[in-house]
């Protein structure tokens, strides 16, 4: 399918098998968002430090190979990326199983099948996204809205699914992993073949894989966007892999069933914020809503510091999530719409690799916080980190004035 079609019949297919695979990608993430942690937490009741590590390393290949995906996006059809990535991603649950099965399962095989998914994740990401403005049929902010709703719905599946690790155990939701990933190889080969506009490029090998990364940076409005997302990414994918699972653990004594009810309330959040959003047709003033979305979510994360009553301790995660619904959409609704189509593919990858490149040092950080000045403590590091980040580029950047079109006002 080209940029150009425009056959309402062609783009509805198109349309219902791209978000197939995001739900057939996501499910399964979602679904090891809980079981990972709970594997290393509760089964082998590692320290907080250690979680920290296995969550870093399960972000670490993005931040070295997300660009180069994007390079490959525009160089060869995505469509073969997707497909190969599902199938790789069948493989890491199945050894984990295994593991389990004969006794062998440690945490240096965990941290092996935290590499293998993160390295099929860093490919993935910016093919599917470079791929979202072909099924957009000229609703943008629409179908990006709406592929962060089934984002955040599949990962809800996910987090459902997983909280039946205490009773059932891990092996059939490591298979039930494994069939839903594999799902998506039906679904993301149902994509038609998509154009490829670089085919050659003057520059090293190195220009040409950082082009993406300089073309971002130059842009008025997509260097402030990014460069907030790499800190939300910092320090509230810090705390939403390591703090919460720990405090769920250590302050009210949860495993499975609990860790997956609080992020299931997060994403509960999101979608309420998505459809919202949907219903009023989307936000003009992308910029303003990413900024409050990020600084009213500070305020929610540090309610959770007094370690309040559990089903207050939900509440405050449900608000946080509706804060990151609405700051993620407008962050990559900006991306999306400034973005030179012949390098989208790669400028998704630099929004991949700001949206979850701090991570990895979130992770490592906020571990080693929570170890050193406790759970609590650690969230007031999260909410004084990224509250003044977000203060500094409301004042010094141009993005509160960034409104629809991705200029600012």
């Amino acid at each position: 399918m080209s940029e150009t079609t425009t056959d309402p019949a062609v783009l509805k297919s198109q349309y219902k098998w791209y978000m197939s695979g995001i739900v057939t990608w996501v499910a399964p993430f979602g679904l090891q968002t809980v079981l990972f942690p709970w594997l290393i937490a509760v089964q082998l009741q590692e320290s907080a430090d250690r979680l920290g590590i296995a969550q870093m390393t399960m972000q670490l290949p993005g931040l070295f190979l997300v660009l180069v995906g994007g390079l490959l996006a525009d160089r060869i059809d995505p469509r073969r990326i997707l497909v190969g990535a599902h199938l790789f991603a069948t493989i890491p649950p199945l050894g984990v199983a295994l593991l389990i099965y004969t006794d062998g399962l440690s945490y240096t095989w965990l941290i092996m099948y935290a590499l293998m998914m993160g390295t099929a994740n860093a490919f993935v990401l910016p093919a599917r996204d470079g791929m979202l403005n072909r099924v957009a049929g000229g609703n943008l902010q629409k179908t990006v809205t709406v592929a962060m709703g089934l984002t955040f719905g599949a990962q809800l599946i996910g987090f459902v699914l997983a909280s039946s690790a205490d009773t059932a155990g891990a092996i059939p939701l490591l298979l039930l992993q494994v069939t839903i990933i594999s799902l998506g190889v039906i679904a993301t080969g149902k994509l038609h073949a998509a154009p490829v506009y670089i085919r050659t490029e003057e520059g090293t090998r190195f220009e040409q894989l950082t082009r993406g990364l300089r073309v971002a940076f130059e842009s008025r409005e997509m260097r402030p966007t990014m460069t907030l997302l790499f800190f939300m990414s910092l320090f509230y994918g810090g705390s939403f892999v390591v703090i919460n699972p720990i405090m769920v653990r250590d302050i009210y004594g949860g495993a499975a069933f609990e860790m997956s009810l609080s992020y299931s309330c997060f994403v509960i959040g999101t979608v309420t914020a998505t459809v919202a959003m949907l219903s009023v047709g989307g936000l003009k003033n992308q910029g303003l809503a990413l900024l409050l979305g990020v600084l009213f979510g500070a305020v929610a994360l540090g309610m959770t510091h007094f370690a309040p009553p559990f089903p207050f301790y939900l509440a405050a995660i449900l608000g946080w999530g509706m804060c990151g619904g609405v700051a993620m959409s407008m962050g990559r609704t900006i991306v999306q719409e400034t973005a030179p189509e012949d390098m989208r593919a790669r400028i998704m990858a630099v929004f991949a690799l700001c949206n979850t490149g701090g991570m990895p040092l979130g992770a490592l950080i906020l571990g080693i916080c929570a170890e050193q000045l406790g759970v609590l403590n650690a969230t007031l590091v999260c909410v004084a980190g990224v509250s003044s980040v977000g203060i500094l580029i409301w004042l010094l950047t141009p993005l509160a004035s960034i409104r629809v079109g991705g200029a600012p006002a």
